[in-house]
């Protein structure tokens, strides 16, 4: 860069001699021409005296012309480099600004497209050597020329563009998506072309990913046969698909846009008439009206999704009405069998009771053997019949009712365990983890619990606790009594083993085994029992306390 000498009025003590020799150069004439009037005039005839007067004004005013132009000429060449370095200065500045910035630029001709400036940013984002580049025209495989002809189209109506996408392979075969911003400006003299541009690649992936699960949710909601319809905020109907057509025998075209409340047979569905208990939920049953009268049971499943731009509501209609009515007819059928097995059992104690009172009326009749022996066997007979109804009486509901998440320390506060639990130490787990089981798997605790004080001997502690085993978990029970002999481990769970009915761990295996849960025993004789359930993925859960009224 050309270095520019600096302006003399810029330096005091250049500036003061300039003006002290441009006062003398002056002033010396002037003197001179007074002494020479001065000597004329008393010397010459006034003739001559004008003459040589006027000569030498002359001469002065020539001399004092010739000094005021080279003034005049010093100063401008002065101004002219200051501006010239100033001009310099904010080229350069501006070459730095946007050499620097943070984004593509380039500079190109306006007629010819001659690319004059490219940045670091788009030499990287165009993958290309700039002193190849640089003094040739805009490449077509970066800007084709119907895109080119566009852009010039749009700069010479407006001189500015904004926003125009356009897309380029590079020569790795990736595909870039760009924005280009352009205006018309004065570049050195000329008219050319100032262009940003912005990688927006990520964002057009993104759009196009957003389209392609737009058309998968769209080829999934019109196929599945189930019905669907999408809800706005408000209930009104989005969207229904062929399921829901030929579930209800109505047309698209007939429900789209108008509210969920307007269609009679749909009222029921809206979002703000579910029903009470079933608030905090997403899935319920209900007996859903047809357009032809015909009523059917559905279970409806909402769940919000984003459809669109804003947020809306599916809602899956499953038919159920079949597995509904098979199971109000077999619910009807085991009513029907508890009040046969009832009035059976009703029956068969009143005829037992008949044998043991007859024993005790033939007991004072009968002095000798071995006809007591035979009397003492018939009337224990009776006895053990009574109790074997009576058992059956307590476990005729096994299997009959539908599982249900369960807490084990809920459990426990039963008042039909706590009356076990006298002068015992019973220790719970910490961890609060619902168990999905049988409604009868209160029964699965009461009969350990039973068993730890009727076989156990000296039980004062009883425990119980969680352990995780890769995806399932383990619910056990232990008690510092006597525990069970090894020979007696593999037979407990038998129909029939054991002391008194032989019918207590056995019903506990079948109440467990309804929902998949199995229960070992691995204690040491003489220490305690040790009962594990394994409870497979999916039958436990953590407890979410916020819905108490779900729980057992």
């Amino acid at each position: 860069m050309q270095v520019i000498p600096e302006k003399w009025e810029n330096n005091p003590l250049y500036g003061a001699f300039f003006i002290s020799i441009l006062s003398a150069l002056i002033l010396l004439p002037y003197w001179w021409l007074a002494v020479q009037w001065s000597a004329t005039l008393i010397h010459d005839s006034p003739t001559r005296f004008a003459f040589t007067s006027t000569t030498f004004l002359l001469v002065l005013a020539i001399i004092d012309s010739a000094f005021l132009i080279r003034y005049y000429q010093i100063r401008q060449k002065n101004q002219l480099a200051s501006a010239i370095l100033e001009i310099h200065k904010g080229a350069e500045n501006y070459r730095l600004l946007i050499e620097n910035a943070p984004f593509p630029i380039t500079i190109t001709k306006l007629d010819d497209n001659t690319i004059l400036v490219m940045n670091k940013r788009a030499v990287e984002l165009f993958s290309v050597d700039p002193s190849e580049r640089i003094g040739n025209p805009v490449s077509f495989q970066f800007i084709g020329p119907d895109d080119q002809k566009r852009i010039n189209e749009i700069l010479a109506s407006k001189n500015h563009v904004s926003g125009y996408e356009i897309t380029f392979l590079k020569e790795t075969g990736d595909r870039v998506y760009i924005s280009l911003s352009a205006d018309i400006i004065d570049y050195m003299g000329e008219k050319a072309v100032f262009a940003a541009f912005v990688d927006i690649s990520e964002r057009v992936a993104l759009e196009q990913e957003i389209i392609r699960r737009e058309e998968k949710f769209s080829v999934v909601f019109h196929e599945v046969p189930n019905p669907l319809m999408i809800l706005s905020e408000n209930d009104t109907i989005i969207d229904v698909n062929h399921g829901f057509e030929q579930f209800f025998h109505m047309r698209k075209e007939d429900l789209i846009s108008l509210s969920i409340l307007e269609v009679n047979f749909l009222t029921d569905l809206a979002l703000k008439k579910r029903p009470r208990e079933f608030e905090d939920q997403n899935t319920w049953e209900y007996e859903a009206s047809l357009p032809n009268g015909e009523k059917k049971f559905v279970m409806l499943h909402y769940r919000t999704i984003q459809y669109g731009e804003s947020l809306h509501t599916l809602l899956l209609i499953q038919d159920i009405d079949a597995i509904k009515r098979g199971q109000n007819a077999l619910t009807q059928a085991n009513n029907q069998l508890l009040i046969l097995n009832s009035v059976t059992r009703h029956d068969i104690l009143n005829r037992v009771m008949a044998v043991i009172s007859y024993c005790e009326l033939l007991r004072h009749s009968i002095q000798k053997e071995p006809d007591i022996t035979w009397l003492n066997n018939i009337e224990k007979a009776g006895d053990d019949i009574q109790t074997l109804i009576e058992f059956t009486r307590q476990y005729q509901d096994l299997g009959i009712h539908p599982p249900v998440w369960q807490r084990i320390d809920r459990i426990m506060k039963k008042k039909e365990i706590q009356t076990f639990l006298t002068n015992i130490s019973v220790s719970l787990p910490d961890e609060s983890y619902e168990v999905y089981a049988d409604p009868m798997f209160g029964k699965v605790l009461y009969n350990l619990i039973e068993n730890s004080i009727r076989h156990g001997e000296k039980v004062t502690q009883i425990a119980l606790s969680y352990e995780k085993r890769n995806s399932d978990l383990i619910l056990r029970y232990t008690d510092n009594g006597t525990g069970i002999a090894d020979e007696d481990k593999s037979k407990i769970f038998t129909k029939g083993f054991g002391k008194n009915t032989g019918l207590g761990l056995f019903l506990i295996r079948e109440i467990l085994s309804l929902t998949g849960i199995s229960i070992t025993e691995h204690g040491i004789h003489g220490t305690g029992v040790i009962f594990d359930m394994l409870i497979p993925a999916g039958s436990y859960r953590i407890s979410a306390t916020n819905k108490d009224q779900s729980y057992i």
